[in-house]
Formats: structure tokens, C-alpha cells, sequence
């Protein structure tokens, strides 16, 4: 099974890589500053892989993710990374618009464009929605079509992926790692989501 997963995960990257557009090189010297949320020294640690046209994602974010910041994040207890994970070439220009703007912005960027998902995502005409969005984050449509165009991004999203991957062995959107130890798949109910981190012992 574990052989099975492998061979997926590696499918899952090339099949991204192919999509995108982008050859197997990636640029080495630039790291993508990671955007993170919640105290410090928080005893929990939680990273979420995630693709910005995912459904399941977007189901996370409206319903589960606010009780998570209000009950964990914002009480000390939890310490939250967000992790592109884009699985489409147009989650990967959605992600490369969220990395674009300010990283102090991210967080508001990507949650705008979850709850929105509907509008742009599965639209006829995806890339006038993104643009319109977009819009609303400053971005010009001469910079939108600029960050569209910007290979060396998405080749650093990539190889974040790719990273995380053979750490992780992320096979489906969203993800949870926890404490680099313990893995949660899909969008569950914040009461399951709970339960999880209880029988991991994070929780009393």
C-alpha cells in the first residue's frame, strides 16, 4: 500500500509539473516565505496542504477553519501553516496570485478566493473571474497576466510540493500534518477535527 501511495504522489507532481507547463528544473536559490498564524511557541502544530480549487478545501475553510482559529489559533493552543498544494494549472495561478501580494495579505487573499470558489473556479471563463477578484487585491491586469506568465513562482510552488511530498507523502487536498508526525485527511467537521487531535493526544 505504502508503494501504491508512492507511485500516486509521484503521478500527482508530474501530472502538475505536465499541466503547468514547467520543465524539471527548479530554481534553487529562493524560498517562499512561509505564512504562518498563531503563537509561537504554540504545542501544536498544524500544516495545511491545500489547493485553491479544491471543493473539499473550500468546505474546510467556510465551515470547519473559523472554529479552528477562534478555538485553537487564537487561544494559544495551535500554531497553523498554510501550504500550497495547487493540483490544476489553475490552482497553481490562483496560488501564484495569493504569493504576489503582500505575505501579510495571504491569509485574507486565499480565504477570499476559497469562499469564492464557485465564481472563478467553475465558471466558463475562469480567467476573467481570477481577474476580477484579483481586482480587489491590487492587481492590475497588466500584473495579472505578469504573475500568470511568472514560471520561476510556480517553479518554487512546485518544488515546495515536491518537498513536502516526499516528507509527507500528500496524496489529496486538504491535508493535515501535525507535529510532522501525524497526517489528517479531508475536510472534516471541526468536532471530528477535534476528536483526531484527542486521539493523538494533542488535546485533552
Amino acid at each position: 500500500m505504502k508503494t501504491f501511495f508512492k507511485i500516486l504522489n509521484t503521478f500527482i507532481l508530474i501530472l502538475a509539473k505536465l499541466l503547468i507547463g514547467l520543465n524539471f528544473s527548479f530554481a534553487n536559490d529562493i524560498k517562499l516565505p512561509p505564512i504562518v498564524i498563531g503563537e509561537k511557541n504554540a504545542p501544536i502544530v498544524i500544516k495545511e496542504y491545500f489547493s485553491l480549487t479544491c471543493s473539499h478545501c473550500a468546505n474546510f475553510h467556510k465551515n470547519t477553519y473559523p472554529k479552528v482559529k477562534k478555538e485553537l489559533i487564537d487561544t494559544g493552543k495551535v500554531k497553523f501553516e498554510f501550504i500550497d498544494y495547487p493540483l490544476d494549472r489553475l490552482a497553481m495561478f490562483a496560488a501564484s496570485i495569493a504569493r504576489s501580494i503582500p505575505s501579510e495579505s495571504y491569509v485574507e487573499t486565499t480565504s477570499l478566493l476559497l469562499s469564492n470558489q464557485k465564481k472563478w473556479a467553475y465558471s466558463k471563463d475562469p480567467a476573467t473571474e481570477l481577474l476580477k477578484l484579483s481586482k480587489l487585491f491590487g492587481i492590475t491586469e497588466k500584473k495579472f497576466n505578469e504573475i500568470l506568465n511568472n514560471k520561476e513562482l510556480m517553479e518554487k510552488i512546485l518544488k515546495k510540493m515536491e518537498k513536502e511530498n516526499s516528507r509527507f507523502n500528500i496524496s489529496s487536498t486538504p491535508t493535515f500534518v501535525i507535529n510532522d508526525k501525524h497526517v489528517i485527511a479531508g475536510a472534516l467537521k471541526y468536532n471530528e477535527f477535534v476528536k483526531k487531535l484527542k486521539d493523538f493526544e494533542l488535546l485533552n
